[in-house]
């Protein structure tokens, strides 16, 4: 399977995959990134309650859902997520992530190829 990794103006990297495979993918990076447990979590707590979320968005007309980030935890480099993006095309759910502008692509890459997938990287000025 093949999945685009998008980079975005300030160096922020974007991807987009289902719930299923976006829990697994979130315990891939907890393997990655022991330190960075907090953003993990809270990903983890939207994915799981993706309808609930979904229509708290909707309902504040938000695209994004900002991951809530203590001052000494951006000063310690323990970010993983800037903001989270809940999609529904038809039936399908998906989750959008946006990674920190601090994190590696290699680490990325390396986490979504460990799922199977082939990664397309796409630059953006989007």
């Amino acid at each position: 399977m093949r999945i685009n990794l998008k980079i975005l103006i300030g160096n922020y990297k974007y991807i987009e995959l289902s719930t299923t495979k976006m829990l697994d993918f979130l315990e891939i990076l907890s393997r990655i990134f022991p330190d960075k447990f907090k953003d993990i979590s809270e990903v983890k707590r939207i994915v799981k309650n993706y309808d609930v979320f979904y229509d708290i968005a909707k309902r504040k007309f938000k695209d994004y859902i900002l991951i809530p980030h203590e001052p000494s935890d951006m000063l310690r480099g323990k970010i993983l997520f800037d903001k989270v993006k809940l999609i529904k095309d038809n039936h399908d759910r998906k989750i959008g992530l946006i990674f920190d502008k601090s994190i590696k692509l290699e680490d990325i890459v390396e986490a979504l190829s460990s799922l199977g997938f082939e990664v397309n990287i796409v630059e953006t000025n989007i």
